[in-house]
């Protein structure tokens, strides 16, 4: 693929991206006296969406070598967030929760396959979010095991990270979520031509840092803490259904996933060769 196209491509990636972040600021969002149960919430959801997003199942990209270029984007509900922001005075809410970026992934011999889904920082207003998600493939039905069927296992890590600025004390302020999911998921699909529809489940770990600055208030209740920031962890199992689809050089896919008690919906749209 020639240079500019992929300019071109990595800039409908940006655009298609930030029109999703743009809803999330123009929910005006807003967190105020914050207690466990509300950031445990707020940690599962973030988790929850943040989840390595690849769409991507079981089988390899070719018999020995294999290359996708694609824009992968996600929507995950997000119901208790959402009814915090509210409780908080905000005039809007966030009802939804928004992922992805660029997908750039290679399969090698021996049923390797690298992905890295990678959104760089960018500000609207004065709303900022960026993300870098890493998948490390193996399926094993390409080199060590005679199976009818696709079986891969897939090692993923998921670095994010989501700000916003909400007046507190009489200023303005910036809240800041710091988000890190790491896990591995096992993933099946039948050896079909063209369509593969799979299914996987994994298991998660995710820490989360949530905190404030330019302010000498807080957005946490002091049951929970009296200082500006304050980190958590959960853990979770992930149910994965999706399918992927090859035609000529294009590579469409679509995923549900659900994980940290959230459901997120992903699609994709790009090249593979």
């Amino acid at each position: 693929m020639k240079t500019s196209s992929l300019n071109k491509f990595s800039f409908a990636s940006t655009l298609i991206l930030t029109l999703s972040l743009a809803s999330v600021t123009w929910a005006a969002t807003s967190f105020t006296s914050l207690t466990q149960d509300d950031y445990d919430k707020v940690t599962k959801e973030f988790s929850g969406n943040f989840v390595h997003p690849s769409v991507s199942g079981a089988d390899t990209l070719g018999k020995i070598f294999g290359v996708e270029t694609s824009i992968v984007a996600g929507q995950t509900s997000s119901p208790n967030i959402d009814a915090i922001v509210k409780r908080s005075g905000a005039s809007g809410g966030l009802s939804n929760l928004y992922n992805g970026g660029l997908l750039v992934a290679l399969s090698v011999p021996l049923g390797f396959t690298g992905e890295i889904v990678y959104f760089p920082k960018t500000t609207i207003s004065d709303s900022s979010f960026q993300t870098t998600s890493l998948g490390l493939k193996w399926t094993a039905s390409e080199s060590v095991l005679i199976l009818p069927l696709n079986l891969a296992f897939r090692g993923i890590y998921t670095s994010s990270e989501f700000s916003f600025n909400q007046t507190l004390s009489g200023t303005t302020a910036t809240v800041t979520n710091k988000n890190t999911v790491t896990g591995l998921q096992v993933l099946v699909s039948p050896k079909l031509p063209f369509v593969e529809p799979y299914v996987g489940i994994g298991m998660l770990s995710a820490s989360n840092s949530l905190g404030v600055t330019g302010t000498t208030g807080t957005i946490f209740d002091t049951t929970l803490t009296t200082s500006q920031s304050s980190d958590n962890k959960a853990s979770s199992t992930q149910l994965i259904a999706g399918i992927n689809a090859k035609l000529l050089l294009f590579s469409l896919g679509a995923e549900y996933s659900k994980a940290f008690d959230a459901s997120r919906l992903g699609v994709k749209f790009g090249f593979a060769f």
